[in-house]
């Protein structure tokens, strides 16, 4: 055989996929599948044996710890669940987490005031939701069963949906609901429809407008960085209305700009004040700067609540 044949049939068989072999698996690996797969399944007493072979094999991970601690707890081994918390908290786990997690070994041993401090520290650290709430359901009864767990409760709901429970995202709540929309003075004839509602956890109050002359939507929120009040109305027409204000002496007041008219027409100054008038009714008056600096009404509007049966 020549060098040459000699050198293409060696060339084929390193390149052979059929010859070329697959690396084993490394033991950290091996070790990681076993431990995620009984973490899956739920099966704590392999959970704590594989995730115990895991951190042997690399104790620089933070996550093994915590999962470590978390099966530990379940089959009360509390603690050593202990000590593996605390390594996963040095390791960088969230302070929340670990705190939560605390509670429910304080809880394992009956320790319920120590349970609701560490929970104390969970959510004023900012834990929005319990991790994995399908876990530790005996614990988590024996918690619930304490009245002191109503606070823990509406203070985890509130790093969950922090506007449903600040005074100054519900200033605006007056204009929630089905509207009925006239010019002020009318009588019968067709009405605009606004359709007020709350969105995003409460943060944000959207409003809906449709009538003959077209449809548009605002979106208002109470901004806690700038103290201040914002809106912004769009429509069908390419409109962006941008306004900012406060709530006081019974109104919301908003000052801000819309299109003059016309692409070319530039902004002009505007403010809109909206004034409830009853459970059921509210103004809203529009009011636009003119070039001698005095305001002149632009809209006087009557809104009518719309009761469903």
């Amino acid at each position: 055989m020549s060098k040459t044949i000699l050198s293409v049939v060696l060339i084929m068989l390193v390149r052979s996929p059929a010859i070329a072999q697959t690396p084993a698996p490394s033991p950290i690996s091996a070790a990681r599948q076993a431990a995620n797969a009984a973490w899956n399944s739920r099966d704590w007493p392999r959970a704590a044996e594989a995730y115990a072979a895991l951190v042997r094999e690399d104790t620089t991970l933070a996550q093994p710890y915590l999962r470590l601690a978390v099966a530990q707890t379940e089959i009360g081994r509390y603690a050593e669940a202990r000590q593996n918390l605390a390594v996963a908290e040095r390791k960088g786990i969230a302070p929340q987490q670990v705190a939560y997690r605390r509670a429910l070994i304080e809880a394992g041993e009956n320790r319920l005031d120590s349970a609701f401090a560490q929970l104390s520290r969970a959510v004023g650290a900012g834990l929005a939701a319990v991790p994995n709430p399908g876990d530790s359901l005996p614990l988590m009864q024996r918690l619930k069963r304490d009245a002191r767990y109503a606070a823990f409760a509406t203070a985890l709901d509130r790093n969950a949906r922090p506007c449903m429970h600040d005074d100054k995202h519900k200033e605006f709540d007056f204009w929630l609901g089905t509207w009925d929309v006239r010019p002020r003075g009318q009588v019968g004839g067709p009405a605009g429809r606004n359709v007020i509602t709350k969105i995003e956890n409460g943060c944000v109050v959207h409003e809906s407008w449709s009538a003959q002359g077209g449809t548009g939507q605002s979106y208002n929120i109470w901004d806690a960085t700038r103290s201040k009040w914002f809106q912004y109305w769009v429509d069908g027409g390419g409109g962006l209305h941008e306004y900012s204000g406060w709530f006081h002496d019974g109104s919301m007041r908003y000052d801000g700009s819309m299109p003059a008219g016309g692409p070319a027409g530039g902004r002009v100054a505007f403010r809109v004040t909206f004034t409830p008038q009853g459970p059921d009714g509210l103004r809203q008056h529009g009011e636009r700067l003119q070039g001698d600096g005095t305001w002149v009404t632009a809209y006087d509007l009557i809104y009518e609540r719309v009761k469903t049966p």
